[in-house]
């Protein structure tokens, strides 16, 4: 399973811009841009309009996910003692 899957998997619900079509014209065209291909279609303005909505909202629905569930991995008063602290 590749990081999209398991982050398509896990936050579509929540952050819909996560979807595996979305990812999936991402990198396509993202591969149209760095490989060169002449049969491939052109890259829009619209194409880019389309990409920076869509990274905005990934952008804004991760700030939504962080603010109403935090990671509690992070969280240093949940961290397992260590051998200084006398754990």
């Amino acid at each position: 399973m590749t990081v999209e899957d398991a982050v398509s998997a896990q936050f579509t619900i929540d952050i819909p811009a996560f979807a595996k079509p979305t990812f999936e014209r991402f990198r396509r065209t993202r591969h149209s841009a760095q490989y060169f291909d002449p049969d491939a279609a052109p890259i829009t303005e619209a194409d880019a309009s389309w990409a920076l909505q869509k990274a905005g909202d990934a952008l804004g629905g991760v700030r939504s996910v962080l603010e109403s569930a935090p990671p509690g991995r992070f969280d240093e008063s949940r961290q397992a003692p260590t051998a200084e602290s006398g754990g």
